[in-house]
């Protein structure tokens, strides 16, 4: 759960929807917060500015007289909007030098009494209260004469309430905004990065699907497009071009080093048979020359595998008919009959009828005989040997299960090598090259199936399934 919460856990993918959808986030959020700012600012400003317009005309209006401050014409202040009441009008008092209300303009009537809060120095004042559960502005003007004598203070005050109003729209609008905008951007990232990674992923796909059946397979190119991706999936065609060259050079020198063997071997071995049957050949050049037809056979085993490993690496290149398995496995299972009673051992068959494959009958033959001779070599004297033919999610299987000497989860990981034998004393005193099951293997696989080993430790016995797609 960590990896997956962590960046680094992410597909590429993700980061880059991630990434393009942050990155979307922030400028928008950016934008969204400098515009509400400077937006909510310039209101303000314009708001000071209408209070500023209203000093100017009221402050022409003000008489100095002996008696103190007062409207030149109380009646020209009775105008809109200093009768207005509520959040759009504009409220106007008269205020001697100690604060006390010399004239209130006619909206204050049924208000709540609205308190005086003088600046300590004779200068201008703005500031924001709450007034009636309702943000209020007041501008306080001294009123100086030309004497520089303060006589008293013009408030002129009004409800911020609309421009509230209109910022909070505002910034509700923003906030819409941003969310809508994460969401498109998340869901355009995740567009961006899937047709960005398109091709990538066809990559992925063509190699996973590369082995050495499959070894013509290359990575489409995008024509109308010269970028850094096509020009990877260039360079990996270029490379699997020259690794399907290589691997098949190193078939034909096999195959062709194997088929060079065979001739001088089978000399070699006619020159030891016409040497044994010498009658006054001394017992111990007998014996030495028995050895070395028993290493004459071991090498011709080795080269006759490897021709055929050679053949079964073929197999994809040759036409493919439809397959009885079942019938295979039971000929196969006759065949190997006179052997396992030679060796005390048991075949029984569990074979489903009419089991049928798209492949090769001769490599379906290989395959069972190889299987089967794997498991004959490597069974205890008395064992059992169960062959079975099934079908399993959409595959046709073969099966063969022993009782012998089984395998290690190490073993395991190279069964299928080539000359491959575990080091366990058990395998190393019967005979074998190590080739067969790489046989198995090649030939399985060039006919698009698969090849499962299973074993529950040494000694415990073995089972190897050969998986083919049902037709």
């Amino acid at each position: 759960m960590k990896g997956l919460l962590s960046p680094n856990g992410w597909s590429i993918s993700v980061r880059i929807a991630a990434w393009y959808t942050s990155t979307v986030l922030i400028i928008v959020t950016v934008f969204s917060t400098l515009t509400y700012v400077s937006y909510h600012g310039s209101l303000h400003r314009d708001f000071d500015e209408h209070l500023n317009h209203e000093h100017k005309i009221l402050t022409s209006q003000i008489d100095y007289g002996p008696r103190g401050i007062a409207f030149e014409s109380p009646n020209n202040v009775r105008v809109a909007p200093y009768t207005t009441q509520g959040i759009y009008g504009t409220y106007v008092r008269l205020l001697d030098e100690n604060g006390a209300i010399v004239f209130s303009s006619p909206n204050f009537q049924g208000h709540d009494f609205l308190p005086v809060t003088l600046p300590q120095q004779a200068t201008v004042k703005m500031t924001s209260t709450e007034w009636e559960n309702a943000p209020l502005r007041l501008h306080y003007w001294p009123l100086i004469d030309e004497s520089q004598t303060l006589h008293g203070w013009l408030e002129v005050s009004g409800f911020e309430w609309a421009l509230h109003q209109n910022t909070d729209r505002l910034l509700r609008t923003f906030v819409l905004g941003i969310l809508l905008t994460g969401l498109v951007s998340l869901l355009g990232g995740v567009v961006l990065a899937k047709r960005t990674l398109n091709p990538i992923s066809q990559i992925i796909t063509t190699a996973n699907k590369i082995d050495l059946s499959r070894l013509d397979l290359r990575i489409p190119i995008r024509t109308n497009v010269n970028d850094e991706l096509t020009e990877l999936s260039r360079t990996l065609n270029r490379l699997f071009g020259r690794i399907q060259e290589s691997f098949q050079r190193e078939r034909r020198f096999s195959a062709n080093a194997a088929h060079e063997i065979v001739t001088p071997l089978a000399t070699l071995r006619a020159e030891l048979e016409l040497a044994l049957k010498a009658k006054e050949m001394p017992e111990p050049a007998r014996k030495e020359l028995a050895n070395s037809m028993d290493e004459v056979d071991r090498i011709e085993h080795i080269v006759r595998s490897l021709l055929l490993l050679s053949s079964a690496e073929s197999v994809a290149d040759q036409k493919f008919s439809k397959v009885n398995i079942s019938k295979i496995c039971a000929d196969q299972c006759e065949r190997f009959s006179d052997r396992s009673t030679v060796d005390d051992l048991a075949i029984h068959s569990e074979l489903s009828p009419g089991m049928f494959i798209l492949g090769n009958e001769k490599a379906v033959i290989t395959i069972v005989d190889n299987l089967l001779d794997n498991a004959l070599k490597y069974s205890n004297r008395g064992g059992k040997i169960q062959l079975s033919t099934f079908a399993r999610e959409g595959n046709v299987c073969i099966s063969v299960k022993d009782q012998g000497i089984g395998f290690s989860e190490h073993d395991k990981d190279h069964l299928f090598d080539r000359f491959y034998r575990a080091t366990s004393s058990e395998v190393q005193k019967r005979k074998g090259s190590g080739i067969g099951l790489s046989i198995v293997a090649a030939t399985t696989n060039a006919m698009n199936g698969s090849l499962e080993a299973h074993s529950e430790g040494l000694g415990m016995g073995s089972e190897f399934i050969a998986r083919f797609p049902s037709i």
